[in-house]
Parts: C-alpha cells; structure tokens; sequence
C-alpha cells in the first residue's frame, strides 16, 4: 500500500464546491479543508504507486478549479 498527502490549490472563492466533490475521491482517507499556503489538504491509500499517479492525474486533476497539486508520499506513519 501506498499513502500520500495531496495538498491542493484552488481558483479563489470555489474551496467549498471542491471540497464536496473530492469527498468522493477514491482511497480517501482524510480530507481537510485549511487556511495557509494550500485551500485542501487530501490523505490518500492506494494499492501502489502507479495506481496512486492515476488516481491524481484521473481523478484529482481533472478539476479545472484546481490552480495546483503537490503529491507528497507518506514515508512512515
């Protein structure tokens, strides 16, 4: 298993309509909508690394009020 933080960056004023939609994200674990340098913030599992890709690029990405994604692997819990 694979598990990741994607921290997201939105189109001004659209966080909330996002944040709805990607709560039915696949592999989601925790989802959290926050104040700083990112809008949302994902935790993600997936079976492996290229399925965690596809799953970005798929379902996350596909999104045209997202400004920006950063994919951070999770190393160790």
């Amino acid at each position: 298993m694979v598990k990741a933080y994607i921290l997201i960056n939105v189109k001004g004023g659209t966080e909330y309509d996002l944040f709805e939609e990607l709560t039915k994200v696949s592999g989601l674990e925790e989802i959290s909508l926050v104040w700083g340098l990112f809008d949302i913030i994902l935790k993600i599992e997936s079976d492996s690394a290229n399925a965690l890709d596809k799953l970005v690029t798929d379902e996350i990405r596909k999104y045209s009020n997202i400004s920006s994604t950063m994919t951070m692997l999770i190393r160790e819990e």
